[in-house]
């Protein structure tokens, strides 16, 4: 074993496991054309209910030019989602589309974006 490399006991893992991933572009076009959209000055939030589960996936265009900035953005909005996937209904996909100006956002602007994105499409 590689030092540092091992698994801590205790340590809860806290990451999208892959039945929670939305990977295929088959499924990203479903929930994209199937569900609700709200749009924000950056990002784009599709929601579609009844899926078989609580999905999640992150499309970011290659308008924005640079790899390291495209990561840190999917690293952002992966976070901010797995932290609140309660917001979200248990049989809820949902796919978040980063548009190209967003590399000029900062983290905390893309995090009030995303929560207000979510708040207001809340279904009643």
């Amino acid at each position: 074993m590689i030092f540092g490399m091992g698994t801590c006991s205790g340590v809860r893992k806290e990451g999208f496991s892959r039945s929670a991933r939305v990977k295929k572009p088959i499924e990203f076009r479903r929930i994209i054309f199937e569900g609700t959209k709200r749009r924000g000055r950056n990002l784009i939030i599709y929601r579609l209910q009844g899926a078989e589960g609580q999905r999640f996936g992150i499309r970011i265009g290659r308008g924005t030019k640079s790899a390291v900035v495209r990561n840190k953005l999917k690293r952002t909005i992966r976070e901010f989602l797995r932290k609140n996937k309660d917001a979200f209904a248990r049989d809820e996909s949902v796919v978040v589309v980063c548009r190209a100006p967003a590399e000029a956002v900062n983290p905390e602007q893309l995090r009030e974006e995303l929560a207000g994105l979510i708040r207001s499409g809340k279904p009643s």
